[in-house]
């Protein structure tokens, strides 16, 4: 009778051990499926127009959490907010979504009339 409490006394802390590697494990996929969704998602929200800013991000974040609860992960929402907050900041760095107005520039070159016209006939 005194061996079982002994060995339970040896084994908890490696049980123990264990289960948290295996939690930290498991919240690290989650947190790299979560980034990856976000990387995903964030470009497609920032050009709907429909949408206000706020509505964008609350959208994203939406959808990340949703990705991640069907594939068994639970992250809070404010993680969720923050990795697509990194998402939308890695994608404005790369050029996206600058806020500036979309411009054409003007042409430079003028025609004249006489270009462009065959005098040779």
């Amino acid at each position: 009778m005194v061996l079982i409490p002994a060995v339970y006394k040896l084994v908890k802390p490696l049980l123990t051990r264990k289960v948290q590697t295996e939690k930290n494990t498991h919240v690290k996929q989650g947190l790299e499926v979560g980034l990856n969704l976000a990387n995903t998602i964030v470009p497609e929200m920032a050009v709907m127009a429909g949408l206000s800013l706020s509505d964008r991000k609350k959208e994203a974040i939406r959808f990340v959490n949703a990705q991640l609860t069907a594939n068994g992960f639970d992250l809070d929402a404010q993680t969720i907010s923050g990795l697509v907050e990194k998402a939308y900041q890695a994608y404005k760095v790369a050029g996206g979504d600058n806020h500036a107005p979309v411009v054409t520039p003007a042409p430079t070159e003028v025609i004249t009339p006489s270009e462009g016209t065959d005098s040779n006939d």
